[in-house]
């Protein structure tokens, strides 16, 4: 009697925990920058969105020697911080964002400053900080990891992209849902370092898993772990 041709079982997704050491031994740690005004986090990933880092640096570094302080911007006529942010691109919508946001946080802290946040809960922080014009979940949680040292865990769309390929989620599309971006937290905040592997991943994303061809021939996390993504061709 002939034997039923046996099933190829589906690769397995390498763990975070594996993946983050990995990573660790390619890219390093990222500092903790926390110590820092939660503010400045806040406005620098505000200016992030739907640009590069380099042009993001541009205009914050324009916007912070024309307005050394954030009361200094809050008052500025638009089209002043619009000159600013002009190397972000979409400088009009930024300039009343920014505006809008700075006058917010004065309304409910007296001041403009996010240092009352650090008594917060995740939960409470996140909530906040989402009520603020321009900001949605990815920038709400960078501020939480990078300016609060809390366990969050932002999703952007290397990461989305990365993880699925890695087997973390199947969900579709090239943005990440929110669904999508509370299952990866949960996963994220099992590792050691959260906001290393967030960094890292993104890394990796941009050396070795662009969103055109991948470089899995070159691989690390490949060739180390193994990747579903690299087996089934996605």
């Amino acid at each position: 009697m002939a034997q039923a041709p046996r099933t190829r079982r589906p690769p397995r997704a390498p763990s975070p925990r594996s993946v983050e050491a990995l990573l660790e031994r390619r890219y390093g740690k990222y500092p903790d920058e926390s110590s820092g005004p939660v503010l400045d986090q806040l406005v620098w990933f505000l200016l992030s969105t739907r640009t590069t880092v380099e042009n993001c640096d541009a205009a914050y570094g324009a916007l912070r020697e024309r307005y050394p302080t954030w009361a200094a911007a809050a008052e500025a006529p638009p089209e002043y911080l619009g000159e600013c942010l002009r190397p972000a691109g979409l400088w009009k919508t930024r300039a009343a964002n920014l505006r809008s946001s700075l006058a917010a946080i004065r309304e409910r802290f007296g001041s403009e400053s996010l240092e009352e946040l650090r008594s917060w809960t995740d939960a409470e922080c996140e909530a906040f900080l989402r009520s603020l014009p321009g900001v949605g979940l990815k920038v709400a949680r960078c501020v939480l990891a990078f300016g609060l040292a809390r366990p969050s865990f932002a999703v952007d769309a290397h990461i989305w992209r990365v993880t699925r390929r890695l087997g973390w989620h199947s969900l579709p599309g090239e943005a990440p849902s929110e669904r999508g971006a509370d299952l990866l937290q949960e996963l994220a905040r099992g590792s050691r370092d959260i906001l290393s592997l967030h960094v890292n991943l993104i890394r990796f994303g941009r050396e070795f898993c662009p969103s055109g061809e991948p470089r899995c021939g070159a691989c690390p996390v490949a060739a180390g772990l193994g990747c579903p993504g690299a087996i089934l061709g996605r």
